[in-house]
């Protein structure tokens, strides 16, 4: 129990000290927890935050279009840049970060991104996220996910085959969405 205590500390520690752009908070540790395992949990946000520190560092304007999802140490990063070179350094320093067993950059080059495509790409979200959280059969804590230009981005754990199957059905049925890219694992998966 103590270094159960200990090692919440020091994580919440560790995620409200400086500039931690798009860091998940301890509430959502416990739910990535249940499907997961603490500890692993515990290092994808660790993972996480590194990654999310290093690309601030390297300029602060490029965390704020972009996501970082770890998921068992497999990096998922989605979002919009204007430079290839952008996406380039993305990838290159997730690979630095100790822990990292996966990258997928899924980050979109874009000069401009125009406002019907956003709004769109809101909406989207919303309609899948509705539906995951209506469906009985899934447990909606253990996903992300991210629209970037009508593609939907999914990671996170299913517990089951079939639970990833719903997922993924939920989000090729949304109004505005012409692919899906599953990077959700399975509970049992060894990554």
């Amino acid at each position: 129990m103590k270094n159960l205590l200990f090692i919440s500390i020091i994580t919440f520690f560790l995620q409200s000290c400086g500039p931690f752009i798009g860091t998940v908070g301890m509430v959502s540790l416990g739910a990535a927890a249940k499907e997961k395992g603490l500890a692993t949990s515990i290092n994808d946000n660790l993972i996480k935050t590194k990654i999310s520190n290093l690309i601030f560092k390297l300029d602060k304007n490029l965390i704020s279009n972009t996501r970082i999802f770890v998921n068992n140490g497999s990096v998922l990063i989605t979002g919009k840049v204007k430079n290839p070179n952008d996406k380039i350094e993305f990838t290159k320093v997730a690979w630095t970060v100790r822990g990292v067993n996966e990258v997928n950059n899924e980050i979109q080059i874009t000069d401009t991104s125009l406002i019907k495509n956003v709004a769109r790409d809101v909406a989207s979200m919303g309609e899948i996220r509705a539906r995951i959280m209506q469906d009985k059969g899934i447990n909606s804590l253990n996903y992300s996910i991210d629209v970037v230009n009508d593609k939907v981005y999914l990671s996170g754990v299913a517990s089951s085959k079939e639970e990833m199957l719903l997922v993924k059905n939920h989000a090729s049925s949304a109004r505005f969405v012409k692919e899906v890219y599953n990077y959700i694992i399975l509970n049992d998966d060894e990554r």
